[in-house]
C-alpha cells in the first residue's frame, strides 16, 4: 500500500528538500539568518531526529538504540552540527529507517489513530504532517543558504 499509493508523494517531497542541501559545504552549516534562529547544521539534524520520532510515535518501530534525541523540544542551537559527512549519513541513516518503517506498516494501520505527545493521528495523517515538517525546514535552510550566513 505504501510504496503504491504514499511513497510518490513523499519522494516528490524529499526532492525539494534535496534540492536545498545541493552542494552545501561544511563552512555553510553554522550559517544562520539571525542571532538566536537555528543553523543549517541543526535544522538537518533536527529532521532527521523528527523521522525517527515519527517512527516511533506513529509508524510501529522503536528509536534505534544508539540515537538520542537533541534538537526536539525548546532546545537551543549550540553550534553542535558541523561535520558534514557525518550530518548527511544521519539524515539518510534516518529517512531508510522512516522507509522501512513506513514500508512494514500493515495496510489495515493506516487509518487507526495514534495517541501521541503531539496530537493523535491516524499514520496516514503523520504522514503528511512529517512531509509539512521536512518541507517547513527545508525551507528554512533554502532561505538561510540565499540571505544568511556566518553569525
Amino acid at each position: 500500500m505504501f510504496e503504491q499509493e504514499l511513497l510518490p508523494t513523499l519522494q516528490t517531497a524529499r526532492s525539494r528538500y534535496q534540492d536545498a542541501l545541493v552542494e552545501l559545504v561544511e563552512a555553510e552549516l553554522g550559517w544562520k539568518l539571525a542571532p538566536g534562529s537555528n543553523s543549517i547544521g541543526f535544522l538537518i539534524h533536527h529532521i532527521a531526529e523528527v523521522e525517527y520520532r515519527f517512527c516511533m510515535m506513529f509508524f510501529g518501530r522503536a528509536i534505534p538504540s544508539d540515537i538520542t534525541l537533541t534538537t526536539i523540544g525548546p532546545v537551543k542551537d549550540e553550534g553542535n552540527f558541523t561535520d558534514l559527512s557525518a550530518l548527511l549519513a544521519f539524515k539518510d541513516t534516518a529517512y531508510h529507517h522512516l522507509l522501512d518503517s513506513l514500508a512494514a506498516l500493515p495496510k489495515d494501520a493506516w487509518d487507526i489513530p495514534c495517541e501521541a505527545p503531539i496530537a493523535t493521528l491516524t499514520p496516514r495523517q503523520a504522514l503528511g504532517r512529517l512531509i509539512y515538517h521536512m518541507g517547513y525546514h527545508g525551507g528554512q535552510i533554502g532561505l538561510i543558504r540565499k540571505y544568511g550566513g556566518p553569525q
